[in-house]
């Protein structure tokens, strides 16, 4: 079955809705991820920080999070929660070229920071990537995080 058009606006308009707002504040950023996973210094962790959008999730750029794949193994709840809206919608709009259903697997810290209608907002993006018309290779991430997200 194929996705219909309007529920991935709808549920993109849900996840704007619900993150609207957010900004990063002293979360870990995601190009300061990358110097924390080349163990860098606290300097050269300041410079990447410098370079992170820290006010307007929704001005990151898809080529940043492709570029960043693995930042979100890196980030603390703040960096989650400022990041994570980003990371759905361009998945949801295709433009995603990795796996991102696994990092909201198995790390409840992360994403503690969220509210009920942030939370029902991933929920229903997992729903609409379960329903995608080519069931993704890491179906069972889906699956499994939609059981610790529990039902929308």
């Amino acid at each position: 079955m194929k996705l219909a058009p309007d529920v991935i606006e709808t549920v993109k308009a849900v996840v704007r809705d619900a993150f609207a707002g957010v900004t990063l504040g002293d979360g870990v950023g995601l190009h300061e991820t990358q110097a924390l996973d080349d163990y860098a210094s606290n300097e050269v962790r300041a410079a990447y920080r410098a370079d992170d959008e820290k006010n307007d999730w929704a001005a990151i750029k898809v080529e940043d999070l492709n570029k960043h794949s693995s930042s979100p193994a890196f980030m603390d709840a703040d960096g989650m929660r400022f990041h994570l809206p980003a990371y759905m919608i361009a998945d949801l709009d295709g433009d995603y070229r990795h796996e991102f259903a696994p990092y909201l697997c198995g790390c409840p810290g992360k994403f503690s920071l969220l509210t009920a209608h942030q939370r029902d907002a991933v929920t229903l993006y997992l729903h609409a990537v379960c329903q995608k018309e080519n069931v993704p290779s890491y179906q069972y991430d889906i699956e499994r995080a939609l059981e610790e997200w529990g039902p929308a």
